[in-house]
């Protein structure tokens, strides 16, 4: 393998091989043995020359060498770098269909066709217990309530976890400890009971009662008379009263409590009987509600 040149020969000035400082070189080649074509000083001095082109025809293609190097270190480079963007690009597509499960699907719709009514945000303790057709206080159909719902349903999209509960025990040996999700529908610590609602509140509430009466399936029979319960007593001449209002919100929070637990008996009673005319009802006295 030919030594590397570190100087480009071009760069030598121009050489007379012909002079007197060569003679001793031309001498010495025509007396060497290895080289017996030469044998004139013209030929040593051609050969002196001859083997400064090949020095130069050398450097070109060592330098043609590094760039071909170069070349293929930058291609090499470009490869890796394309396929490091292809992968990268594969990752975000994964991870754009992992992202894409998480989301909410896309389903299609009829274009000018709207909705009804807007669909009742309602506190999952409420959903719950009126899908079981069971009694739950009236304050879960108010706006406080359904804001409670929707910041409960934000807390509980990241927070799902297990934690212990202990039953309700006179002492720790008769207690159960189980495992329950965080997730857990469970009543709201801000409940205010019905005897403590006032009665703007209850005709506030009531739309949304009956609206989602339908969550437990009730038979037309009993939404007709849960939506004439509250007509007669929005109605009822108490509420032309001093006090009336604390009085119908009263007998609200009664009759509504005592339908449930005669329903839960199996002799639930037809809730709107009542008597306009009369002051208040016909068993419930003004005096017992103030």
């Amino acid at each position: 393998m030919a030594q590397r040149l570190e100087i480009d020969p071009s760069k030598i000035p121009a050489i007379d091989f012909t002079s007197d400082a060569y003679t001793f070189i031309r001498n010495a080649l025509i007396a060497d043995a290895g080289t017996p074509e030469i044998n004139t000083d013209e030929l040593a001095a051609l050969r002196l020359k001859a083997h400064i082109e090949s020095l130069r025809t050398q450097y070109e293609t060592q330098l043609q060498e590094v760039e071909a190097l170069r070349e293929q270190s930058r291609q090499e480079a470009a490869d890796a770098e394309r396929l490091a963007a292809a992968e990268l690009q594969e990752k975000e597509k994964e991870m754009a269909k992992e992202a894409e499960k998480k989301c909410l699907p896309i389903y299609s719709f009829q274009k000018g066709v709207g909705v009804d009514s807007i669909p009742l945000q309602l506190h999952p303790y409420a959903k719950k217990m009126m899908s079981a057709r069971k009694y739950v206080p009236l304050w879960y159909f108010l706006p406080d309530a359904a804001s409670e719902a929707k910041e409960r349903s934000k807390d509980s999209l990241d927070t799902n976890h297990l934690q212990f509960a202990v039953e309700d025990s006179n002492n720790l040996s008769g207690s159960t400890v189980s495992l329950v999700g965080s997730h857990t529908v469970r009543a709201s610590p801000n409940t205010i009971p019905d005897s403590r609602l006032s009665w703007p509140q209850v005709m506030r509430a009531k739309s949304a009662f009956l609206n989602a009466l339908d969550l437990g399936t009730w038979p037309d029979n009993y939404i007709l008379m849960f939506g004439a319960f509250y007509i007669n007593m929005d109605m009822h001449r108490e509420l032309q009263e001093q006090d009336g209002n604390r009085v119908m919100a009263h007998y609200h929070a009664e009759m509504r409590m005592a339908w449930y637990d005669a329903m839960e008996r199996k002799e639930p009673f037809d809730l709107s009987v009542s008597d306009r005319a009369s002051k208040p009802f016909p068993f419930f006295s003004k005096r017992n509600t103030i």
